[in-house]
């Protein structure tokens, strides 16, 4: 039995378009307690504002989180050091502003719509994401033919999904009752993924250096569902391009 999300276009109390604080109040509710989602906005001034009332609360939170954790490993020092990796500011470029929102979006919160065809999809992507992830732990010698592998799985289910996308479009009604499983359950997974750059955790509290990137895709999924998976993009884009410019030195 499937059932199609109810479409609702974003209002105030009053019924008129959401304002700026709705819109952040709108965003803290839904990480407290997320619910789907109906009609993305439009792209238009409307989308624009709203999609940087939610950056901005992203960013407010981050900025908070990484206060009070800083504050207290130097208590109590518990957070893991970052993996320092040698690149080009054209790798990182591509691989933080293009790649990563991108394919991240597409694995992590392109289905959250419930529709049949995202949900085999994400099947696909995570099946891929496992891939990925055991190439970095399973000797040197299956790193490439793992990573080869994943990337044949995610085109795979990119070419199904393309082909399914028009048809399969129901919502099964267990997705829209257990939604916000989906969108907590994501997020942790999100999050965790990013331990990847980071040494091993010495204290079980060394998982909080992750916490930012956890809170990150509760407020991504709210985008994807409210404003549209591009929007999610540029907001997930937008986040990597200001650490960016702070590892490059160039916001002080």
């Amino acid at each position: 039995m499937s059932a199609a999300l109810t479409p609702a276009a974003p209002r105030d109390a009053s019924g008129g378009m959401m304002g700026l604080r709705a819109r952040i109040a709108d965003a803290a509710r839904f990480m407290w307690r997320p619910t789907p989602g109906g009609a993305p906005l439009a792209w238009g001034r409307a989308l624009v504002l709203a999609l940087l009332a939610v950056f901005a609360f992203d960013m407010a939170l981050d900025t908070l989180v990484v206060a009070a954790t800083d504050l207290l490993d130097s208590q109590m020092p518990f957070l893991p050091a970052e993996i320092a990796e040698e690149t080009t500011l054209a790798e990182d470029l591509f691989g933080y502003l293009l790649l990563a929102p991108v394919l991240e979006e597409l694995v992590y919160r392109g289905w959250l719509t419930g529709r049949v065809a995202a949900l085999r999809f994400a099947i696909y992507g995570f099946a891929a994401v496992g891939l990925f992830t055991a190439s970095v732990f399973l000797p040197a010698s299956l790193e490439t033919p793992l990573s080869l592998a994943g990337v044949g799985v995610a085109f795979a289910g990119l070419i199904h999904w393309s082909l399914t996308r028009d048809r399969d479009t129901a919502v099964p009604g267990w997705f829209t009752r257990h939604f916000r499983w989906f969108v907590w359950g994501s997020a942790l997974l999100f999050g965790l993924m990013h331990l990847g750059n980071y040494e091993a955790l010495t204290h079980p509290l060394g998982v909080l250096v992750v916490l930012p990137q956890t809170i990150g895709g509760l407020l991504l999924a709210y985008t994807r569902t409210r404003l549209g998976l591009g929007a999610a993009m540029f907001h997930h884009a937008a986040y990597n391009a200001v650490f960016l410019a702070g590892d490059y030195g160039l916001l002080w």
